[in-house]
Formats: structure tokens, sequence, C-alpha cells
């Protein structure tokens, strides 16, 4: 059972030194180790001589004394008991390799090092002070002493400190392995006892609560607690022990603690009320704490290795997921910014030719919007009679056409094909769209998850995309453009020679159809000769641009394509690349600076592992040894 003890001593030595006690936040979601560690935790109301008991099982004088409050930080003090004759010697986990052999050397470093951590801001704080005491005359035991509580705050003490204590003694008390020691003066109201009313609270079944009388020496004059001790009033499952501490002139006198425990048990023996009491003493206390810690580490051991076990993988799982330290050397910054950008480059071209938000959406623009937007311009407006007329009056100028206005049928194409232009513009602006968000969607996704370390070079990605996919529109734009131009600046004669050759023959007109879907023949529907005529050129109008919107429908998208989907598929951040492999090293540093949330993150993790693998082999060592 030492080796037990010991082995729970040297864990929570472990859990303190790297943050994990019951002062942290628990919403960090960090495996806690002490939460699993059977712990001792004394509390009381100020004055309750809660400090004296510490004192009464250590059997040295080491705690800081005086009025108000005194403790203002957790005291976790690990009593080892060495071999007998061995040198008796202090040591705090903040000075590991330094001994205290005088224990007034060990009271005045507790408040040096409460002065330096809490400063002038601050009154306590849920950090604790660590202390491990070797000494032949200690058992191996493990108490945390708490601030004590109190109910009013006193000049010079902040108004939150009667709630920031309790909270920090409820903190340490309220997980189901920490076993309560509730100090109470019997020369009070035990109703009003602070440390009994806080027990309750966290522990109302009274499983985990030891209850400790002090003070039975200068109760009043006919009254004594035997009802309480005796269990008849004020009742806890495990209990209560009787102890009387050093009086104030014991003290003074330098009474030894040896001395002080004689003393306490010729009162109990001496005293009517208490006399055969066993639960009396501080002997019969220490028994108690051993007997009661020891219980509670046997049946914690399978708990204490699980958790060690789960919390390994999970921050070795969370680490890996994080991302090594960043490199400090020029080359292996290079290296891994290059890496980073070969991935997105990957995981960018997988999405574009997959499916939603990809692929698919850009061939919902070629098949659906680019046919809308076509579909419903204006054309009619040009091979409208009326413009007909006018276009063709316009054109031929002082001398009409003789047989056929080529003129004006020049310009009434080039008119109907100038309307091409805006929703080949547009097409290219919606795919650019698409591909722009494509790249917020790949820096965020789970193939791109180191980058989220990065903050600045994830912005500068974004950026340098952002210039390289508008440079590729502007050319999509401008190769679009001038397809559209090429049309308008030469007219294929062939279409209109094969109206000529098939201008007798019924079944050769089928082929040949208007815009719109009609024969570009015109019907007997009546009218002069001149509208026929108009209606005829029309129609002819009307299916030469039905003709080249078909062709653009199809070369369009193949312009958009080859000169803005391909090129941002394997060239997007190549002028980037080549700026990187240009910078200096600080240049480097500053694009891989990582998120200070990640730092801190990753910092916390490497920490909690540690205490976790060194808690492990501990553990090990521990076991195999039995």
């Amino acid at each position: 059972m030492d080796q037990l003890r010991e082995l729970v001593n040297k864990l929570q030595q472990v859990c303190t030194s790297l943050g994990d006690n019951a002062g942290n936040s628990r919403d960090d979601n960090l495996p806690s180790l002490w939460e699993v560690l059977p712990s001792i935790v004394v509390i009381g109301g100020q004055s309750s001589g809660k400090s004296s008991v510490l004192e009464a099982v250590v059997g040295k004088d080491f705690l800081p004394r005086g009025s108000g409050i005194v403790t203002r930080r957790p005291l976790l003090l690990q009593l080892v008991q060495s071999k007998a004759g061995a040198k008796e010697y202090g040591e705090f986990l903040h000075k590991m390799g330094e001994k205290f052999t005088q224990f007034d050397a060990i009271r005045q470093e507790i408040e040096a090092e409460t002065h330096r951590s809490l400063g002038s801001g601050k009154a306590v704080s849920p950090d604790p002070i660590h202390l491990t005491i070797h000494s032949p005359d200690v058992p191996n035991l493990t108490l945390v002493d708490m601030p004590g509580l109190t109910k009013i705050a006193t000049e010079g003490q902040p108004k939150s400190i009667v709630k920031d204590i309790e909270d920090m003694a409820r903190a340490y008390i309220k997980g189901e392995n920490a076993i309560i020691l509730a100090v109470s003066p019997a020369n009070a109201d035990m109703a009003t006892s602070d440390g009994l009313r806080l027990a309750r609270e966290v522990d109302p079944a009274g499983e985990r609560t030891i209850g400790v009388l002090t003070k039975l020496d200068i109760m009043d004059r006919g009254t004594n607690a035997r009802d309480v001790l005796e269990g008849r009033s004020v009742q806890l499952k495990h209990g209560w022990i009787a102890v009387v501490n050093r009086a104030q002139a014991d003290i003074n006198s330098k009474m030894t603690m040896e001395e002080c425990r004689k003393k306490e048990m010729e009162f109990f023996n001496g005293s009517p009320h208490y006399r055969g009491l066993r639960n009396v003493g501080m002997s019969s206390l220490t028994h108690k704490l051993c007997r009661k810690l020891e219980e509670a580490i046997v049946r914690q051991i399978p708990k204490i290795q699980q958790t060690i076990n789960k919390g390994v993988q999970d921050m070795q799982k969370e680490l890996k997921a994080l991302g090594p330290m960043t490199a400090n050397n020029r080359g292996a910054m290079v290296h891994e910014i290059l890496s980073m950008c070969r991935e997105f480059d990957s995981s960018y071209a997988t999405m574009l030719d997959g499916g939603k938000g990809g692929g698919e959406a850009i061939l919902d623009v070629f098949e659906g919007k680019l046919t809308k937007h076509i579909r419903e311009l204006p054309f009619k407006q040009v091979y409208s009679l009326s413009n007909i007329k006018k276009v063709i009056n316009e054109a031929d100028g002082y001398q009409p056409h003789l047989i056929a206005p080529e003129m004006g049928y020049r310009r009434l194409i080039e008119a109907g094909l100038k309307l091409l232009k805006d929703p080949s513009v547009i097409c290219v602006e919606e795919v650019y769209l698409i591909l722009q968000q494509l790249v917020q969607t790949v820096l965020g996704s789970k193939d791109c998850e180191g980058l989220s370390r990065y903050s600045l070079l994830s912005t500068e990605i974004l950026a340098q995309s952002g210039l390289a996919l508008e440079r590729m529109r502007d050319e999509a734009k401008s190769m679009v453009m001038t397809m559209v131009d090429m049309e308008a600046s030469y007219l294929t004669a062939e279409f209109f020679r094969e109206i000529l050759r098939a201008q007798d023959a019924e079944e050769g007109m089928q082929g040949l159809k208007t815009f719109s879907g009609r024969n570009i023949k015109p019907g007997s529907d009546g009218g002069t000769s001149e509208d026929l005529h108009m209606k005829q050129i029309a129609n002819h109008v009307s299916a030469y641009l039905g003709v080249v919107c078909n062709q653009l429908k199809a070369t369009i998208p193949k312009a958009i394509v080859h000169c803005l989907v391909l090129q941002a598929k394997k060239s997007l951040l190549d002028k980037f690349v080549e700026e990187v492999a240009g910078k200096d090293a600080e240049s480097l540093r500053r694009l891989l600076g990582e998120n200070e949330e990640v730092m801190q993150r990753r910092e916390v993790c490497s920490k909690r592992l540690e205490m976790l693998q060194t808690a492990y082999r501990e553990l090990t060592v521990s076991l195999s040894s039995r």
C-alpha cells in the first residue's frame, strides 16, 4: 500500500508540474489525470484549526501564521516516509533539487512563492504550491490544504474574495475522487460550520466526507462534543475524529509536537466526556486518512490506467492534426510552403473535376445559363420588318441594290452578332466566380487542414489565387469577344449560296430554319411583294444568326475551359510559387506565422501528452514491482 500511495504522490506531482489540477478550467477538452487521482482535501473556515491539523500530521511547524487569510493558494502537501534515521527535508516543485532542511525556511518559501505568483493584483489563486516533505515520522499521505473559508471581506480585500475562495474549494472537492476532510471548531455552532456546509453541498450522501473536530479543550463549561463523536448529533457516514491542537501558549513556549500529542491524549483520557472513545487524537486521524486513501487508490487503479491510455491516444491524434512545429531554416520553410501549395493545387484540381461546387456547377453554366441568356437576346428587334427596311435603306444610300441587299444583310447580321457579346462575357464571369469560390472551399477543406495553422499564408494563397484567376478571366473574356468579332468580321457566304441553290427545291428548303425554328421560305400569306421580300430577308438573317448562335454555344465553353478552367487547374499558384522561391528567411517566417490559438493549443496538448506519458511510465514501473 505504501507503494501505491507513493505512486499517487508521483502522479500528482506530474500533474501539478504540467498544469493539471482541480483549479484549472475544464472547458479545454484536455484529458485530466488529476480528476481520477484520489486526494484528501482539507477545508474549513478561518481560525477553525485547519492549519494546525496539517502541522500535527507532519509533526512540524511549517505553515504561515497570522490574522485574516494566510493561505492564499492551495498547498498540495505530499508526505513521504523515509527510512528510520534519515534526515528530514522539504522540496518544492517550483525549486526542484533544492532541499529545505529547516522548516522555518519552508514557511518563508511558501509565503515568498505566494507573493511572487499573486503579486499585488490578486488576493487568491487556484494554482497549487506543491511541497513534498520527506521524514521517517510521517505517513505516506497526500493532503491538499485550501485557503480558509470566510463569510465577509475585511478591509483591503476585494469584495469577491468570499466567493472566490468558496469556488476554489468547491472545485477541489467536487470531484468524485476527492476525500473531504471537513474541519470544524467544537466551540462554535456546528450548524454554521463553513467546511461542513460546503462538504454537504458537493457530497450530500457523505460518501467522501470525514469530519474533524478541533478546539474541544476550549468549549464552554458544561458542554462537550460526545454526541457528535458517537454519531448521535451531526451525523456523517464516515464519522468524526476529535483532535486537540496546540494552544498559542504552547507555540510560544516552543512545545514540541511529541509533547503536544502526549498532552492531547492526556486531555481525552482524563476527560469523563471523552474517555474510552477511539476516534480521538491525531494518531487516530492519521490512521483513518491512510486507510481511506488506500481504499480509494485500490478502487481507482483501473480507472487511472484507462484514463492515461485514452489520454495519450487522444493527445497524439490531436497533435498530429495540429501538425509539427514550424521549421526555422530557410530551406525547410520553402519546402513547407511549397508542399502546402502542392496540396492546395491537388485538392483544387480534384474539387474542380468533382461534382457540386466544381465541374457540375461549371457544366450548368455552359448547358443551362449560356443557352438561356442567348435565347433571351432581343434578336427579333434586329430582323423585325421595320428594322430591316430601315437598315437596308441606310445601307443602300443613294444607289439602291440591284438584286440582293448585301450591305444590308451584313449590317443586320453584325447587329445581331454584337448581342452575343454580353452573354459570352457573363458566362466567363459566372465560371470565374465558381472558380473563385472554390478557392475558399478548398482552403477550408479537410485536405488543407495544415494551411489552417497559418492564417497569413492562407490569406496570401487566397489573394494570389484571386489575382491569377483575374488574369485568366481577362484572357478568357478577350478570347470570347474575339470569337464573336470574328463571326461578325467574316460572314459565311456558302450559307447564302445554299439558300439560293435550294430556292426552288421545296425539299431542300426543309433543312434551313429561322432562329425560332420556322421554315426559311415565307408562306404565301398575302402582302405586297416588298413585304414578302423583307420577310425573306428577315428569315435569312434569323437563320444565319441561329447557326452562329449554335456554333458559339459550343465554342464559347471551349474557349472558357481552355483559357480559364484548365489554366486554373494546372497553374493557379505558379506565380506565387516563383515568388516564394526568392523570398528571404524573414518573409518566409512571416508567412508561416501560426495562428496564436493553434500555437497555444499545441503547447498545452504537448504538455498534457508529456504528463500522461510520464504517468504511464510511473504506473508501469510501480505495478510491475508489486
